[in-house]
């Protein structure tokens, strides 16, 4: 494949819908009809994890060179237990949960009264993803192409007739918790963060294939495209919190993620609203679930040498059985493991983008962000005492971040000693 001018916008398209999935377009919404006149602080929280994660996740992947660069600077042991949870993760509740959305979302309220089974949807669903996903170069010209387009399309049109037709003006907060970190942990779910530098695996190849063999030119085709995928998720997740923002005196506060969409849907795009929008949806929810299979099949197949095709067979069949399960239940399924595998992607970017490879150093991060985030998964799903008198005097453990200054305290600490101990600089 010859290079050509328009790779870097072709590449930023193509990293924007597969960021911008299931996920982005319903939780934003949610958030906002949750938070009320709090939405731009909510907005901002999410927007470091869905936004500048991702980014600043490709910017890494670039900078190291490989995905094992990225995460195996630690020790073997902890990149297999580490990536093999982050595919697990991607395969069980992830994917599926496009084609679960895509059923709940695009095509029931398209039916009328006509019954599509659950189990067929997802067949057909993944039979397209595994189809378009044997051939990466095409799938991401596909995407880049003629996916996002019709995304940004429909959902900006939405959110400009919402925003000039507006349903109200927000109100007070549905709940108690501290806006910012709310955004902040609510952006967990859409996984952008922790996928981006898997997603940059399967950039890099293909700017290699187009003909990219220099670093340098890699990289201004990277960071040019980060800005389209930055800036593009931007103005969609700004409009999506407003939207439910201004719906937070009008839908009921437990009204589902699910609904609220289809509601605003109806409301702003009329007659043959729910139509449009299951095109949006579908075109989105096939965008990521193509690129996540394709992630999965380039790591198996680049890391241990498994058939691309095999891999992708059977990630597709795993996530047809599982996309069965329905969205809420997939998301409640998610939340424990995301909770786990966030701090310590988080802390691993900015390892990579700093440059940090002392291996103390990034072994006490990594160890000090694991133990603190799954105190944080036990405090919030149990009543031990002893634990949560102990998160609670932990700094910014009320505004969900308990893990961040236990792993600034174990980064100083392992810095201090490793220059004592004259430990090599180099893992």
């Amino acid at each position: 494949m010859k290079k050509s001018k328009s790779d870097w916008l072709v590449i930023g398209l193509a990293l924007f819908s597969m960021f911008f999935g299931a996920g982005n377009l319903i939780f934003p919404p949610s958030i906002g009809l949750a938070m009320g006149q709090n939405w731009v602080v909510s907005a901002l929280g999410f927007a470091l994890t869905g936004i500048g994660l991702p980014v600043l996740g490709v910017l890494t992947m670039n900078k190291v060179g490989s995905y094992e660069k990225f995460a195996g600077g630690v020790s073997k042991s902890f990149f297999t237990l580490y990536s093999l949870l982050l595919m697990a993760s991607v395969v069980f509740t992830n994917t599926p949960r496009t084609a679960a959305t895509a059923y709940e979302l695009g095509l029931l309220p398209n039916l009328g009264g006509f019954h599509l089974s659950p189990i067929i949807s997802s067949i057909i669903f993944f039979g397209i993803t595994l189809y378009m996903s044997l051939n990466p170069s095409k799938a991401i010209d596909r995407v880049g192409k003629i996916l996002t387009p019709t995304i940004v399309t429909i959902v900006l049109a939405m959110i400009y007739i919402g925003a000039t037709h507006k349903i109200g003006t927000p109100g007070a907060p549905h709940v108690s918790a501290n806006p910012f970190g709310f955004g902040f942990s609510q952006g967990y779910q859409t996984m952008d963060g922790i996928m981006a530098g898997l997603f940059s695996m399967v950039i890099l190849a293909e700017l290699t294939v187009r003909g990219y063999d220099k670093k340098s030119e890699r990289a201004t085709i990277i960071k040019r495209a980060s800005i389209v995928t930055g800036s593009g998720l931007a103005i969609i997740y700004l409009g999506l919190f407003y939207l439910g923002a201004t719906g937070n005196q009008y839908f009921p506060a437990d009204i589902s993620r699910a609904s609220l969409v289809a509601n605003f849907v109806t409301l702003f795009l009329g007659k043959y609203g729910n139509f449009i929008f299951g095109i949006c949806v579908i075109a989105a929810c096939l965008s990521t679930s193509i690129a996540l299979t394709m992630v999965v099949s380039e790591f198996f197949s680049n890391t241990y040498k498994m058939s691309y095709k095999k891999v992708a067979v059977v990630s597709s069949l795993i996530s047809t059985f599982m996309a069965n399960f329905g969205v809420d239940k997939i998301v409640v399924i998610a939340s424990p493991i995301l909770g786990i595998l966030y701090p310590i992607t988080i802390v691993l970017i900015f390892l990579g983008i700093m440059g940090i490879s002392n291996l103390t150093i990034r072994r006490s991060c990594v160890a000090a962000s694991a133990v603190f985030a799954v105190i944080q998964i036990i405090v919030d799903n149990s009543d031990i005492h002893v634990i949560e008198v102990l998160y609670r005097s932990i700094p910014l453990a009320k505004q969900g971040f308990v893990w961040v200054v236990p792993t600034l305290v174990a980064g100083g600490i392992a810095y201090v000693v490793s220059k004592k101990l004259s430990t090599p600089i180099e893992a």
